[in-house]
């Protein structure tokens, strides 16, 4: 295997640059609804991923703790852009669903995703994107084994 020229410090930084510019794009968004970005991001990630619509999932995939998510839920519950489901065969889980108050931001914000997308993939070619793809399906493949067996 090739040596890795790049260490834990330097993903841990990359991502966190990916989502302080994330949500600098979505910013905008935010002054005109009044809510956070935490808000907006949890807002979209439900919207986005309906079979993924409850807290615990939302801290698992966008690595948020609980009391931050359960503080933002709360919020956009009482502002009416998400409501709470009882899942009918399991009392103990409770879907977060998004309501009609909230399309317009959803609609917004992935126009915003789109372009965020568009401008950190800007002077990349088709075979760079390609093979970054498969670099992060083989990435995402080999987190989630340690995340489940360790390593």
């Amino acid at each position: 295997m090739t040596e890795l020229n790049f260490t834990t410090a330097k993903l841990f930084s990359a991502a966190n640059k990916i989502i302080e510019a994330y949500h600098k794009v979505l910013m905008p968004l935010c002054k005109e609804t009044g809510l956070p970005p935490v808000a907006i991001d949890i807002l979209m990630f439900i919207a986005n991923n309906p079979e993924n619509n409850t807290a615990n999932n939302i801290c698992r995939n966008r690595g948020l703790k609980s009391g931050i998510v359960s503080v933002h839920v709360d919020r956009l519950v009482n502002e009416g852009y998400l409501v709470r489901e009882n899942l009918p065969n399991d009392r103990r889980k409770t879907l977060l669903v998004c309501t009609e108050k909230s399309q317009e931001i959803v609609d917004r914000g992935r126009k915003l995703q789109k372009i965020f997308s568009q401008k950190i993939c800007e002077n990349l070619k088709d075979d760079d994107l390609k093979a970054f793809h498969q670099c992060m399906e083989k990435i995402d493949e080999n987190i989630e084994i340690i995340r489940k067996v360790g390593i």
